[in-house]
């Protein structure tokens, strides 16, 4: 009796499932007016006999939900530009109250991708080589914690240059006393940090980045 009722329970379990899936499908297309008002296209992703699929376009990123005739649904946000992967959640679905919260996470998290502004960096020492390692280690901590900064080496000739184009200026300590003219020239108009001795002397590339991090949080307010 016992074995009767574990299968009709198993029975019940997977049809409610395939219930589900086909009533997320359709609650996503029937909301396709309201991502618009988020200057979002929905565009239907051609169906296949494994799963069902949908595309959420904007400018900068794209979105993509599969759900899988095994109850798996997929959720995963793109950059355009170079296909960078930003946001990828897998769940198995329980319920529709289930799957319009986990949509709901991939969703706001659509809009602040797309409101995120690019952050640029300048890593300055007298010839831009002593800074190059630390731009590239610093780079490939953002890449995998997905943290939205551009961090260039340059030497202070170019910065000279091009510090218009960047948010804000770290100094080697080698040029830490190079400070107040850096100021001057660029007058005022970018903020400019000396990095700690000892983080750079023993390649603290976390905290240095930690720093900077922090430095932007008091930018904006």
């Amino acid at each position: 009796m016992n074995n009767v009722v574990e299968v009709i329970h198993m029975i019940s379990n997977e049809f409610n499932s395939t219930i589900y899936k086909d009533l997320f499908y359709k609650w996503l297309v029937a909301n396709k007016d309201d991502y618009q008002k988020d200057h979002i296209k929905m565009e239907y992703v051609e169906p296949n006999k494994r799963y069902l699929a949908l595309s959420f376009q904007m400018d900068k990123i794209y979105g993509e939900i599969t759900i899988w005739n095994n109850n798996i649904v997929e959720e995963e946000i793109h950059q355009k530009e170079d296909k960078k992967l930003l946001f990828y959640l897998h769940y198995t679905i329980i319920d529709l109250k289930q799957c319009i919260e986990m949509f709901n996470e991939f969703y706001n998290n659509m809009l602040k991708h797309s409101k995120s502004k690019d952050i640029w960096i300048a890593l300055v020492c007298t010839n831009g080589l002593s800074t190059s390692v630390f731009a590239s280690e610093i780079e490939e901590i953002c890449e995998l914690e997905n943290i939205h900064l551009n961090v260039v080496s340059m030497s202070l000739d170019c910065l000279y240059e091009f510090y218009q184009k960047y948010d804000a200026i770290y100094l080697a300590p080698q040029i830490a006393y190079k400070e107040p003219d850096i100021i001057n020239y660029t007058h005022h108009e970018k903020p400019i940090y000396c990095i700690d001795t000892t983080l750079f002397a023993t390649k603290d590339y976390r905290s240095i980045l930690r720093n900077m991090r922090d430095n932007l949080t008091k930018q904006k307010k």
